[in-house]
Order: C-alpha cells, then sequence, then structure tokens
C-alpha cells in the first residue's frame, strides 16, 4: 500500500511544478453553506464544472461522480437507474453516510434507497462540489463519508441561449436534452428538460425517466431571490439477480421478468439572499414529494406490491458576517435548520389489493438544529476554523395495519456535532490543514421498521473524525493528498449474521485519496485519481462469529483513475479514461469466509468534434466488453459457497449531437 501511495502522489505532483501563477480566487464554492472563494474553505474540495462535464465519457450524474469526482458507486441490486454512491468505505450504508444536495437543499433520502440522481438533467449542471469528510457542523445527520452538492446553472444577464442535445445508442439508447437561458439586469429564467429511454444490457431491464427543472431569478442591487421547481417522471423494469452459474452461462438473463418499479415526484424551493454591510442574510424553503410503486412476483403465485408517498418540508435561515477580529480577517456562520419528514407505506399482494392493505406503516422525523461555524485568521497564512452544531431529532413510527397489534412510538434524541480545522498557508500555492471532529448518524425508516411489538429503534450512530492533508493550486493545476481516520460507536448495519439491523460495536474507517489534475502543454490535460481505504469491524461477536479484525463488505480495499483528453486542434478532441476497482467483500459477508469480489478495470474512449455552433461526438463505454460486477451478495452468511451478482453493461457506443442557438 505504502509503494502505491507514494507512486500516486509522484505521478499527479511530477506536473505540477510547471505552473507558475497562483491559485486563482475566483473559483466559488459553497463548502460554507454561502458562495465564496475556494481559498475560504477549510478543506479541499473537489469541483467538477459543467466543461468538465461535456469533455467526459459519463452519460448521468452518477457516472460523474464515479468519474470524474473519485465517488465510488456500484449498481443498484433494485435494478432501478438511481447508483448508489459511497464515500470513504462504508459499503452498503453509504448512501447513509455521504449526504447529496441540490442547490444546497438535502436530496439524500431518509430510507435504505439512493438519491434520486437521475432526477436531475445533466444539462443543468453549473458545478458540483465534493467534500470529503464529516459535514455535520453545516448540514446535520448521514455526512460521516462527506456532502456532494450539485449546483444548477443559474439565470444570468446575457444573451438568450438555447441549447439541444441527441444521443442514440446501443441497447436502444436513447437521450434528448433541451435547456434555455435568458435574463436581463434584474431578472432571469432558466429550464432544463430532458428523456431518457434504453433497454439496458439485461431482459426486463428497460428504463425511461423524464425530467423538468427551472428556476426564475430576481435580482436587486443588495440582493437576490430565485424561485426553484422542478419534476420527475420514471418507469423501471427490475431484471433481479444472477446466480453464479446464470452470470457465467447467461449473464442477460432475467429471473424476475415481471417486476417492475415507478417513481413520480416533484420539489420546489424559494430562496433568498441581501447584502447589508458585512451581514449576508440568505434563507431556503423547500418542500419536496415523491412517490414510489414496487412490484415483485417470487413465483408460484406469490406476488407483493408496495405504495409509498414520503414528504419533506425545510427551512433553513442562515447569517454571514465577514469582517475583522483582533485585526485580522474573519467569517462567523451562524444558522438554524428545520425539516419534517413523513412517510406512509401501504402493501398488498398486488396493485389491485392496495385500497384494502395487509400493511400499513406511518413514520415521520422532525429535525430542529442550530449551528455555527467561525474561520478566522491567526496570522496571514494560518486561519482557524471551529464549529458546533446541536440537533434535536423528533422520531414517530406508527404501524396502524399490520399482522400483529403494534402501539405507535415516538422518541426525542439530542444530537452533537463538532469541528475544529487548521490550514496553513506555507507558500502561495501550497497549504496543509487538519481537521478533527464529532458526526452522528440516526437510524432510517428502513432501518428502524417493526411489524411486531416491541418496536426497538437503534440507536444514533458517533463517530471521531480526524484528517490531514496537502493541496496546491495554481493555474489549471491541482493536487490534494489526506489521509483520515474515522472511529465509529453504534454504527448502524445490516448483520447478515444475526440478522437483522443492529448497532455494532465499534468499526474504524482508515484510508489515504490522492487526486491531482494538469494541463500538459497546450494540447493535453490529465488526471489522476488514488485511494487506499480500510475498512473493519475493531471488536462484535453476533451469531457466534467473532468479527474483530474483519473487513467490512463491499468496501474496494484499492480504487485508481486516469483521464487523459488531447486536442488535435481547437475544434477536435479525443478523451481516454481507465478506472480501476480493487477486491471487495462480497455483501452479507461478516464473517470474511468466502472469496474476495474480483476487482476490474474498465476503458472509455470519446472523441468530439466543433463544428460552428455545433458539437458531434462518438463515444465508447467498456471499449474491451469486460463482463464484471460491482454488487454481489453471498448465499448464506456463516457458511459461503457461492453468490449472487448483477452484471454491469457491456460494451455501449453513444453517438450524440449538440447544437447551441
Amino acid at each position: 500500500m505504502k509503494r502505491s501511495v507514494i507512486a500516486a502522489l509522484i505521478a499527479a505532483a511530477a506536473p505540477l511544478a510547471l505552473a507558475q501563477s497562483p491559485e486563482d480566487p475566483a473559483v466559488i464554492v459553497t463548502a460554507t453553506r454561502f458562495p465564496d472563494s475556494v481559498l475560504a474553505a477549510p478543506v479541499g474540495v473537489t469541483v467538477i464544472t459543467s466543461e468538465d462535464i461535456r469533455n467526459s465519457t459519463a452519460t448521468s450524474v452518477a457516472e460523474v461522480l464515479n468519474k470524474l469526482g473519485g465517488v465510488h458507486t456500484r449498481i443498484n441490486f433494485l435494478g432501478t437507474p438511481d447508483l448508489p454512491i459511497d464515500l470513504r468505505g462504508f459499503g452498503v450504508t453509504g448512501d447513509q453516510n455521504s449526504l447529496v444536495l441540490l442547490n444546497g437543499q438535502r436530496i439524500s433520502e431518509n430510507e435504505l434507497a439512493a438519491a434520486r440522481l437521475t432526477g436531475i438533467p445533466l444539462n443543468a449542471i453549473e458545478r458540483i462540489e465534493i467534500v470529503r469528510g464529516s459535514g455535520s457542523v453545516l448540514y446535520g445527520g448521514g455526512t460521516t463519508g462527506g456532502t456532494i452538492n450539485i449546483i444548477t446553472a443559474a439565470p444570468a444577464a446575457a444573451p438568450a441561449r438555447t441549447t439541444l442535445y441527441g444521443a442514440l445508442g446501443n441497447d436502444a439508447t436513447r437521450d434528448l436534452r433541451v435547456g434555455h437561458i435568458s435574463g436581463g439586469e434584474t431578472s432571469g429564467l432558466a429550464l432544463y428538460a430532458n428523456a431518457y429511454e434504453s433497454d439496458n444490457f439485461r431482459r426486463n431491464n428497460h428504463a425511461a425517466q423524464e425530467n423538468l427543472t427551472g428556476e426564475w431569478r430576481l435580482t436587486g442591487a443588495s440582493g437576490s431571490i430565485a424561485l426553484r421547481a422542478g419534476g420527475e417522471h420514471q418507469r423501471s423494469r427490475l431484471p433481479g439477480a444472477r446466480t453464479e452459474t446464470e452470470l457465467a452461462t447467461d449473464p442477460r438473463g432475467t429471473s424476475t421478468p415481471n417486476d417492475y418499479a415507478n417513481l413520480d415526484g416533484w420539489s420546489t424551493n424559494l430562496a433568498a439572499q441581501s447584502q447589508i454591510g458585512d451581514l449576508t442574510l440568505a434563507a431556503d424553503a423547500g418542500y419536496r414529494s415523491r412517490e414510489v410503486q414496487f412490484f415483485s412476483d417470487f413465483g408460484g403465485g406469490v406476488t407483493a406490491f408496495s405504495d409509498t408517498n414520503t414528504q419533506v418540508w425545510s427551512v433553513s435561515p442562515r447569517l454571514r458576517w465577514s469582517g475583522a477580529l483582533l485585526g485580522q480577517p474573519n467569517l462567523f456562520v451562524l444558522g438554524v435548520d428545520y425539516s419534517d419528514w413523513s412517510y406512509r407505506l401501504r402493501g398488498a399482494a398486488d396493485p389491485q389489493g392496495i385500497a384494502a392493505p395487509t400493511t400499513v406503516e406511518n413514520s415521520g422525523q422532525v429535525h430542529q438544529a442550530l449551528y455555527f461555524q467561525n474561520h478566522t485568521h491567526v496570522t496571514d497564512t494560518l486561519r482557524l476554523t471551529i464549529g458546533a452544531r446541536r440537533e434535536r431529532m423528533v422520531n414517530s413510527i406508527d404501524v396502524p395495519v399490520s399482522l400483529t397489534v403494534v402501539p405507535p412510538k415516538s422518541e426525542v434524541t439530542v444530537l452533537p456535532a463538532t469541528e475544529l480545522a487548521l490550514r496553513y498557508q506555507f507558500l502561495p500555492a501550497w497549504a496543509a490543514y487538519a481537521r478533527s471532529g464529532k458526526s452522528f448518524r440516526v437510524a432510517n425508516v428502513d432501518e428502524n421498521r417493526c411489524f411486531s411489538a416491541p418496536c426497538n429503534t437503534l440507536l444514533p450512530q458517533t463517530s471521531r473524525d480526524n484528517e490531514v492533508g496537502l493541496l496546491y493550486r495554481r493555474d489549471d493545476s491541482s493536487f490534494r493528498a489526506s489521509y483520515f481516520n474515522i472511529d465509529l460507536k453504534n454504527e448502524i448495519h445490516f448483520n447478515a449474521l444475526i440478522p437483522t439491523n443492529v448497532n455494532l460495536s465499534p468499526t474504524r474507517r482508515r484510508g489515504a485519496e490522492i487526486e491531482g489534475a494538469t494541463r500538459l502543454g497546450r494540447q493535453a490535460d490529465l488526471a489522476l485519481r488514488y485511494s487506499v481505504t480500510d475498512a473493519r469491524f475493531r471488536e462484535g461477536t453476533y451469531g457466534g462469529v467473532d468479527v474483530a479484525g474483519n473487513e467490512v463488505p463491499l468496501v474496494p480495499r484499492q480504487r485508481a483513475s486516469l483521464l487523459l483528453g488531447w486536442r488535435f486542434d481547437d475544434a477536435t478532441r479525443l478523451t481516454f479514461a481507465d478506472y480501476y476497482v480493487g477486491r471487495q467483500r462480497y455483501d452479507n459477508d461478516q464473517a470474511n469466509r468466502f472469496r474476495k469480489m474480483p476487482s476490474y478495470s474498465i476503458t472509455d474512449i470519446k472523441l468530439s468534434h466543433r463544428r460552428g455552433s455545433a458539437v458531434f461526438s462518438l463515444g465508447i463505454n467498456n471499449l474491451f466488453d469486460k463482463l464484471y460486477y460491482s454488487y454481489a451478495i453471498v448465499n448464506h452468511p456463516t457458511a459461503p459457497t457461492t453468490f449472487s451478482a448483477y452484471p454491469e453493461r457491456r460494451r455501449s457506443l453513444m453517438a450524440t449531437v449538440e447544437l447551441t442557438l
């Protein structure tokens, strides 16, 4: 591992010595919940721009995060298009420990479900900011691995612009997108829509997605107000898993030809910001609604149908004061978060029986939080960040219809989070940082599900998070290296050895991350990423199995990527990308008694050419047509002999054209 880290560090850092100008403070991030220079961020922030997305081989938001941001993704075992994500090695609970935001508003689900990344039109994205490490002080629970903030393009005071995009690929893949931005000195409008459809690699895996999002913005001399709204319509067929034998003989086949999932959702958000001298006032108020239907046919006349409805209300007023403290620049952020999340599930044997459901569950969580974060310059080159959060959560469960009597239950929990960080700018382009903090996570509705009394809710998960790192930025070159250690208590985890959702005995995540990007002369650009992650049970015995020192399933030990772009001239560009995912434990193999999942390396290429106002491209993903899988599960946790897997897409071609009017 040491040799791999050193080699990647040298490879990533070597070309950076060519850059000569200081770091550009015009790079804007929202790591403090306010737009600010990247220099204001207490730690390293990975920024993916719209240009990066256009140049890449990615065809979805999840692919952008994986291929450009180094975020680990894997195929969804349900078969739906939304891929689970994982920052810093949490395995199957990666979604519950990595927070996804859309324009600063939480879109991660309070269920065992991936954030609805397919609901965000790819052409609407202005940039994506990835902050690894706990963000609990600013955003609350579920951020131990990090936060991902997806920011859509806002209306601008510029000539009206309309973009049209069309793509065709194998497996009957079609993608149509349209975008429009217009604005004047005081108001503007942005609209984006897309329609995607594909049969995908597997049988019974057809997916159709339609999205619409828009923003109207009013801007004045001292502030702005923006109204955002969006909706999505998704229809997915679910192919099920392949056994080890089926994977070798019929990887495209399906074991569940009748299963499907339907999703409809919409959201709206009102955001306002005003500047009064050194004081900035901001507030967001949002509403989000989603309905999901699942149908499963188990064979032999046994079927199951579920209909769930989720609604979320949120309000987040906050202020920022920028001034001087003891003669040094100081930035202070104070805010309040309130959210009311409600969930209703109805279950029956089939869609026709949902009017008289056999199961009804109502759950809710109300969060109220007060937080602050202060950044002060101790000297011209040393900056100190301190922060704290106090969050009160009311969790309620009511199961009025069930096979057994389950009384309603409500619990109140108070949760703290803290942060202490130092950033030292020891050279104009180089900075070192260290950070320590406490974070938390509460169990979601699926982890706390209860259909028989007594209903004992899980304890909150807490962690101590420590990180040190090195940062570099000049012109078109950047570099980040970090080492992290996360010690967790009461980690919330489905333990197949029992089997049930439990609070684990102490666990740990530790690892190193390296990423660098630079231009190689006028024609080429290069980006390298490497991470090594060690996720282990520190102690604990479950079902008679001592797991102390065992690896946590579904956490690749090593991951790496290389992206190389070559411009033949101002109009033509070739992109080459290779992604490596190392070996990992199969899901449900907490006993570590089965062999590891095989590693895989996938290569993509893309050729783009601009002619006038049109851009044409041809991309090939999985160039060498590898059969691989990113998710698989053992057949028996204590004595596994085989596994079931969800094969990924084989070689795929995509031809696109984008026209700007």
